[in-house]
């Protein structure tokens, strides 16, 4: 709980609301900026997985390529 004494001027009031008033507003700000830096790094974490999975499956069709290219036709 605080304690505001008595004696402090309408001044020094006003002062502290609009001190109160400016860290309201930058903390909104910074919310905001939070909450839009989150949504870019959820969609870098999904193309980054998109991409991992681009490479597996790669990477199983170029050693599919590679064995049949080392098995000889029948007829050899």
């Amino acid at each position: 709980m605080f304690f505001i004494p008595a004696i402090m001027s309408k001044e020094k009031i006003i002062e502290l609301e609009e001190k109160i008033a400016y860290l309201q507003h930058m903390l909104e700000d910074l919310n905001m900026v939070i909450f839009r830096q989150n949504n870019v790094i959820d969609k870098l974490g999904k193309r980054v997985k998109e991409l991992n999975e681009k490479i597996v499956n790669s990477n199983n069709t170029q050693n599919n390529q590679d064995l049949m290219n080392d098995c000889k036709p029948p007829h050899y």
